[in-house]
């Protein structure tokens, strides 16, 4: 059962056990609570997503497929390119990494917008160096919007009206 919430506060009761408190505000999410039991839960509470930013990543997908048909491409490997190329003009955030090459497969599992830089010598032994970038779905609504508005203006540049 998921339920949303947003947190209101915390106290210690007379025993030294945390009590949290939660408003709940939708009809289903009051619904749902009336059904809970006096039983033990695991809860698990992650921030909420706005669905907004939901809608966003699946229009960016879109247009970034649709950047590759015009680009005259149609494979999913050439939409991870183009979401790189978007991420780097969009100026997104990135670290630097450092691996051996026989690593290569499992920091491009890890990350999901990975660029080769260069090679280097490391005490005898070669390093490949990437740049690793927070992919979307780390990024602040300003910065998903920045990154929604340079695939519309990619889209633009190939002639792509969205």
């Amino acid at each position: 059962m998921v339920i949303k919430a947003k947190y209101e506060r915390s106290v210690t009761d007379q025993n030294g056990d945390l009590e949290i408190t939660f408003k709940v505000h939708g009809y289903l999410d009051k619904q749902a609570v009336k059904e809970l039991e006096q039983v033990d839960y695991r809860l698990t509470c992650s921030p909420l997503k706005s669905r907004r930013s939901y809608q966003q990543n699946a229009l960016m997908w879109e247009i970034i497929h649709d950047i590759g048909k015009a680009r005259g491409t149609d494979r999913a490997n050439d939409d991870e390119d183009i979401y790189l190329e978007a991420l780097v003009r969009a100026g997104a955030k990135y670290e630097y990494i450092a691996c051996l090459p026989e690593a290569e497969d499992l920091l491009m599992n890890q990350f999901r917008a990975v660029k080769y830089i260069n090679s280097f010598d490391h005490h005898g032994r070669k390093m490949n160096q990437y740049k690793v970038f927070y992919g979307s779905s780390k990024m602040s609504t300003e910065e998903m919007s920045n990154l929604l508005e340079t695939v519309m203006d990619m889209a633009a540049e190939e002639g792509i009206n969205v």
